[in-house]
């Protein structure tokens, strides 16, 4: 295993693309932080501080996906994992050793740019919150290592990386772009006193909805999802709610690993 994420932590940090992530979040957030400071600091939950949450959530599955699902399916295209597949290969080592690998990249890449975001804003007397701050980048840590996770999942189904884009690009524009529209309309189906509880079901099938209404009620915002999510507003306020974060944290990494252990072991054994 450790092998596998120091060859991947090599290969991603030798990519040019790999820095200039560097540029464009530190870019993001320093002109989010300045312009919030016009409006006296990041202090709350605020529009700007929304409009930083949902760029986020545009922009990070978009990418882990895209780099989860290319690091699976490249080997499998260019014929490295066929050569792992006559050789006695952990298919769990190799899994976590990916897994490892590219999170540690993603995330130094992440913290890097966030922390210099930070500094400027500090530079520039902008008052923040630490409370808030640390929630937004705890958010976008998990939605990097979920969606690497769920990319890795991808990759493992496919055998070309052109196939690989297409379902990465297809399952972020349905779970991110489209996901209310897509919601209304399955649930016009339904008679209407199923559409509250299959509303709320939905929330814990989508990861980054559920990351992002998590976060939203624990800031204390959670009134602008509706009527129908109080009871789950309330709940993801109180104290013990992070118990709730880890066990389906726990539960979307165990599944997500288990299906790209089956699917690896499949092309191994053929």
């Amino acid at each position: 295993m450790k092998h596998v994420w120091l060859s991947e932590w090599k290969m991603v940090t030798r990519q040019k693309s790999y820095y200039s992530l560097i540029v464009l979040w530190m870019l993001v957030f320093s002109l989010l932080f300045l312009l919030q400071g016009n409006y006296g600091g990041v202090a709350g939950y605020t529009n700007i501080t929304a409009t930083i949450v949902n760029i986020i959530l545009y922009l990070l599955p978009l990418f882990m996906l895209i780099t989860g699902s290319f690091s699976i399916s490249g080997e499998i295209e260019n014929g490295k994992w066929h050569l792992l597949a006559t050789y006695p290969v952990n298919i769990p080592s190799y899994l976590f050793g990916k897994v490892i690998g590219l999170f540690i990249s993603q995330w130094v890449i992440f913290t890097f740019s966030f922390g210099i975001s930070m500094a400027l804003g500090l530079l520039f007397q902008i008052p923040f919150s630490g409370n808030l701050l640390l929630g937004i980048y705890a958010f976008s840590i998990l939605l990097i290592l979920i969606f690497l996770l769920m990319g890795i999942l991808f990759g493992s189904m496919v055998s070309t990386r052109w196939k690989a884009l297409m379902i990465s690009v297809s399952i972020w524009f349905f779970l991110i772009m489209i996901w209310p529209t897509a919601l209304i309309a399955i649930l016009g189906l339904f008679p209407y006193p199923m559409i509250s509880p299959l509303m709320k079901l939905a929330l814990f099938i989508n990861p980054a909805e559920f990351l992002r209404f998590f976060f939203v009620a624990r800031w204390g915002s959670g009134t602008v999802f509706g009527e129908a999510y109080y009871s789950l507003v309330e709940l993801f306020a109180s104290s013990n709610s992070w118990i709730i974060l880890i066990e389906y944290f726990i539960a979307y990494v165990s599944i997500t690993l288990f299906l790209s252990f089956i699917l690896l072991k499949r092309r191994q054994m053929k």
